[in-house]
């Protein structure tokens, strides 16, 4: 186990003093992405500070944050779900934002060309009322114009005013800068359901918050599948619901976490079989839609850098079985 180490200046480059966050794991590399297992109230969070492994950071930058004290959806190829312990408030929720730009001068973050703020580490954010305030102060703290900020989400039933609000903080504050993604993983909505099990959007009712959604001068929305062997990907499925203007599709591997393994599920991108696509990705194209095939650094396996596998391994290796209840 790492030892614990507190982290504090005077100053941080967004106007307030850093943090003093109790770092008690770390594993990654700087040329790639940096990943902090952080104790708040007695609970566990992790932070990436990254790259997208060819740009340098004054180019590029990303900072992946968590929303929740572990995440209540559970999808089965996860290593965040179980062991939910709550919502991070706006301020833990910015406070790693602030950590990881104070570990730097202050200029970088003010002349990055793309600060890109990823609200997706553990938690499912649209189920925290405080990310939505966190997005504002976000927005107050950091004004430059390379700051952009981006959410993942499996679209959770029963959120509607939510989702309206952050349609609205996205017009208002992040306009042509926001990046929204929807977690599909299968064309089909009966193993979505297994795939995502918690009370979820269909299909129709995510294309329809997207028509609202999408502004001009906005970026696609993205339709994420972390596709597994023998998980349904038919493009003529998305056709009739989700319109290629507003909505681009991003192909990714099911990451090797231990939640993952001990489910039986195997990647279908970065396997033998992952000539198969070829058509469907040619299909999709033909069909108008923006195609992104995300396979990542290989280091990012190495270093753990998916969700929740940084506080698994901590926890398995360093903490008794009582610290997982």
């Amino acid at each position: 186990m790492a030892a614990a180490a507190r982290t504090s200046t005077s100053a941080s480059p967004i106007g307030r003093k850093v943090p003093d966050l109790t770092v008690v794991h770390q594993t990654g590399r700087p040329d790639l992405a940096e990943v902090f297992v952080v104790e708040m109230d007695g609970k566990f969070v992790e932070l990436v500070d990254g790259t997208d492994g060819v740009l340098p950071k004054q180019d590029k930058w990303v900072i992946n944050v968590s929303t929740q004290f572990g995440c209540p959806v559970g999808c089965p190829y996860c290593d965040a779900g179980g062991g939910f312990k709550g919502n991070l408030t706006s301020d833990q929720i910015l406070d790693q934002v602030r950590w990881v730009l104070g570990r730097y001068p202050e200029r970088l973050a003010a002349d990055c060309g793309k600060l890109k703020v990823h609200f997706s580490r553990m938690g499912e954010p649209a189920l925290n009322d405080a990310l939505l305030e966190a997005l504002v102060q976000l927005r107050t703290e950091a004004p430059w114009p390379g700051v952009w900020a981006c959410l993942a989400t499996t679209a959770p039933r029963n959120r509607a005013g939510w989702f309206e609000d952050l349609r609205r903080i996205k017009s208002e504050l992040f306009p042509g800068r926001f990046q929204l993604q929807f977690s599909m993983n299968s064309t089909s909505e009966d193993q979505r359901k297994h795939l995502v099990p918690i009370p979820h959007w269909s299909f129709q009712e995510i294309a329809a918050y997207g028509q609202r959604f999408f502004e001009p001068g906005d970026r696609t929305i993205v339709l994420n599948f972390a596709l597994a062997q023998d998980v349904e990907f038919d493009p003529d499925k998305l056709a009739p619901i989700f319109s290629p203007d507003r909505f681009a599709v991003k192909l990714t591997p099911i990451n090797p976490t231990a939640r993952g393994r001990s489910n039986g599920f195997e990647t279908l991108l970065r396997s033998q079989a992952e000539s198969r696509l070829d058509e469907a990705v040619e299909r999709l194209e033909r069909l108008g839609y923006q195609v992104v095939i995300s396979v990542g650094d290989p280091g990012e396996d190495e270093i753990g850098s998916n969700c929740g596998q940084a506080v698994t391994a901590m926890l398995a290796q360093d903490y008794p079985a009582s610290a997982l209840s």
